[in-house]
């Protein structure tokens, strides 16, 4: 899901039209007669000024991206959800030992914390001057105003973000359905092909599922599917893309850096899934594997599942001929 605690914007290449944020940024300290003026992110990594307007008072760079443990006024605004004003900071025993007072020269500073529209803290929107200054309460609702103004833009990220999940994740399990992993998997290919680096795509399908349903019921059934799904993004690395194409059928698509090593993997996977279904309390499944790798020529990733499906048939057709002969 949408990650609130990663930086959202990466200099001009953000996912909304940074140009906005400057004028307002612009348009603050023009109204404040305030030398500068930024807009900073708060994340557990640390403090990046995301915009400013800066015509003196201070020796922030652009995007600079400062530690969590550094004392900064925003770092209190960020941390304790509060507007500060300090009109005076060199008087003021509780800021003038701040590094923005003693080595950049800030005298007054005032923030405002910005919020995701969850209600958690995104960051600050500040103020800085080199003097002595004294904001009355219009300064603040206007100020106020403005900060709204951005908020909004961050709702409409966020929702975007939200959409945008929701239309290539599969609802039950929470991993990519079949159009996010058809696309998904087809960038890696490219890239594959242009890097000359090989990737194995798996069909996996769980046996005796239809079987469990009928017995047990939908819940149960679903449980499984949920299971299997947790147990791959586990055990699999995050750039592995994992992905259902429908009832019990999923599928991997990985990079390989050794193909001898693909039975290790597949054991792995049936291993951790038998493990996960004990501890969940769920009867004991099997699982039909097939695979397919590239072959180093341009090729479509429907003819890699494809032929990863057979092999998966193949599979499944030996499981069953198996069991028949044991009973």
């Amino acid at each position: 899901m949408f990650e609130i605690d990663q930086w959202a914007f990466s200099g001009i290449d953000g996912q909304i039209s940074l140009h906005k944020w400057q004028k307002t940024i612009d348009l603050i300290t023009g109204l404040f007669s305030a030398p500068s003026g930024y807009i900073v992110q708060a994340t557990s990594k640390g403090y990046r000024v995301v915009i400013r307007n800066n015509e003196g008072g201070s020796n922030f760079e652009t995007n600079p991206i400062l530690p969590p443990q550094t004392p900064l006024f925003c770092k209190y605004v960020a941390e304790n959800n509060n507007t500060l004003y300090v009109n005076n900071a060199s008087n003021n025993d509780a800021w003038n030992t701040l590094p923005e007072v003693v080595e950049d020269g800030v005298e007054s500073y005032l923030g405002l914390p910005i919020h995701w529209p969850e209600g958690e803290v995104f960051g600050t929107l500040c103020l800085k001057d080199t003097k002595k200054t004294t904001y009355t309460n219009e300064y603040f609702e206007l100020i106020e105003q403005l900060r709204d103004l951005i908020e909004d833009d961050l709702a409409l990220i966020y929702s975007y973000e939200q959409m945008r999940e929701i239309a290539m994740l599969d609802a039950l399990t929470n991993i990519y359905n079949r159009r996010a992993l058809s696309l998904l998997a087809q960038q890696k290919l490219n890239l594959a092909l242009r890097l000359g680096f090989d990737v194995c795509c798996l069909f996996i399908d769980i046996n005796d599922f239809k079987k469990l349903n009928d017995t047990f019921g939908h819940e149960v059934g679903d449980k499984a599917l949920i299971i299997l799904a947790d147990t791959l993004k586990t055990h699999l690395r995050d750039a592995d893309i994992v992905g259902r194409i429908g009832g019990d059928e999923f599928v991997v698509v990985m990079q390989v850096s050794d193909k001898s090593k693909i039975g290790y993997i597949l054991d792995k996977i049936s291993t951790e899934y038998s493990k996960a279904l004990l501890k969940e309390d769920v009867c004991d499944l099997s699982l039909s594997i097939g695979y397919s790798f590239t072959d180093k020529q341009r090729q479509s990733f429907e003819k890699l599942l494809n032929d990863a499906d057979q092999a998966m048939y193949k599979n499944k057709q030996a499981y069953k001929l198996a069991k028949k002969a044991q009973l």
